[in-house]
């Protein structure tokens, strides 16, 4: 008989020295909704130093002008003048162009003309030759001519010249019969002048921009690498221009693009778009687009565990230890939380928290924390008293992260994608101003930040 009164004291011996070895939660997960790229319109300031093509342009045009206007009666004029170096300005959408030079004139005059003997005619009387600049200093002038530049849908310049401009310097003052020619010398001369404006706008049609554009539209296509992340897909869709911005020899547009980037975890392959016809708009959203952060449960391990490893908790005079803690999985919308244990009871318990992401603090916080359905039953039946334990406190209490720095490096990575060069001569310049964290979604083996980021970009043309 006093054998079997110890029976019942030796079962809960046993039973209490027992370790705890629940089935391994099995995962279950929800299908991520798809990334869908959201249209970004980013005006992408253009910047052309326009150095060499102006420097082209006055090296095309002629230095030095000669010619003649000759007629049997009345005035006749030949001329010679040279220029110095054009010097070119721009403002707003003109560019101005102010030369000085000198030049020298012959002129000779006949009141009256007979065609009789001579279907070219003949002067009835002397002719009377004048002259200025000639056998003498030559006589100095100074010009202006202005260019009303536009971008046209086909990215060529079109362009319209002229002369705004045009004082002797040292006037000449010629009078012929007591009839002052001096007007109709200098309005010759503009006829000569003016004929150089189709030069000019033949030197800005040569600007070859639309090279420049197909270039950079071909290699805002290829995918950019981000590593650590993926491949950020910019999806470019249209072009359009802003009305041209010239300040000294340089000339900015504001270039409008929509695209609609995207990340990758493969390298995609791209049929690439052929470059579009040119519209006209100013609209600017700056640069926002999602991005899909992929942290793995290894990963997330390492920052429970300096949280929890090593934690010690007290119950009803039962001291347990927290030997080992691991991410081991998801269940309803919950990371499972494998959790080694040693003390009074020792073994494995499974655990679910749901993270929770305070962006104003930039912190993950598990929240919703429970035991798993297997090691309820366990425990219900060997260490009914583990229910009151505090560790579902604890990770509450302790189970918070800052994800400032992770944010950081991503920002890090992405501006490094934004500013490269893609081409000799074209440069992508651009930052990251804000990265939020939106939503938490689960797989097997990671977890999936779903981020979404906003800045600026920029596009130079050298």
């Amino acid at each position: 008989m006093r054998i079997f009164s110890w029976l019942p004291v030796v079962a809960l011996l046993v039973t209490a020295c027992k370790s705890i070895e629940p089935t391994v939660p099995q995962n279950s997960v929800k299908p991520i909704p798809p990334l869908v790229p959201e249209v970004s319109n980013v005006s992408i300031p253009i910047e052309i130093d326009l150095k060499t093509y102006l420097n082209d342009a006055e090296k095309s045009l002629p230095k030095s002008f000669s010619g003649k206007n000759e007629q049997c009666e009345g005035l006749s004029t030949s001329y010679y003048f040279t220029r110095d170096k054009i010097n070119f300005k721009g403002s707003g959408n003109a560019m101005s162009y102010s030369v000085n030079g000198a030049l020298k004139l012959k002129l000779n005059y006949c009141p009256k003309c007979q065609y009789l003997l001579d279907e070219k005619g003949s002067c009835v009387i002397p002719r009377v030759y004048l002259s200025c600049g000639d056998d003498e200093p030559m006589r100095r002038f100074t010009l202006d001519y202005s260019t009303n530049i536009k971008v046209g849908s086909d990215y060529t310049f079109n362009t319209s010249t002229s002369l705004k401009k045009f004082q002797l310097l040292d006037p000449c003052q010629m009078t012929i019969a007591n009839i002052d020619v001096t007007s109709d010398v200098e309005k010759e001369i503009k006829k000569q002048l003016v004929g150089l404006q189709s030069e000019i706008d033949k030197q800005f049609k040569a600007i070859d921009i639309k090279s420049s554009a197909k270039e950079a539209w071909d290699l805002l296509q290829d995918p950019n690498l981000v590593p650590g992340y993926g491949y950020l897909n910019l999806n470019p869709s249209s072009l359009a221009l802003s009305d041209i911005k010239l300040v000294d020899k340089k000339a900015t547009l504001g270039l409008s693009i929509d695209i609609s980037p995207s990340f990758t975890t493969e390298k995609p392959v791209v049929n690439k778009l052929s470059l579009p016809v040119l519209g006209s708009s100013t609209k600017s959203s700056g640069l926002n687009f999602g991005l899909d952060v992929v942290l793995s449960y290894d990963s997330l391990t390492s920052f429970v565990r300096q949280s929890f490893v090593g934690q010690i908790f007290e119950v009803k005079r039962k001291k347990i230890k927290v030997d080992d803690i691991q991410v081991s999985g998801s269940k309803d919308n919950r990371i499972v939380l494998k959790t080694t244990i040693s003390g009074s009871k020792k073994g494995t318990i499974y655990l679910l928290a749901q993270p929770v992401l305070n962006d104003s603090l930039k912190r993950m916080e598990l929240r919703n924390v429970d035991f798993d359905v297997e090691t309820k039953s366990l425990l219900m039946k060997s260490a009914k008293w583990f229910f009151n334990s505090k560790i579902i406190d604890l990770i509450e209490k302790n189970g918070n992260f800052d994800y400032t720095s992770m944010v950081e490096d991503m920002k890090t990575e992405v501006n490094n994608s934004l500013n490269q060069e893609i081409s000799k001569g074209v440069k992508m310049n651009g930052a990251i101003n804000s990265i939020e964290l939106k939503q938490l979604y689960y797989t097997t083996s990671h977890l999936v930040l779903r981020a979404r980021l906003s800045g600026n970009l920029k596009l130079i043309l050298e």
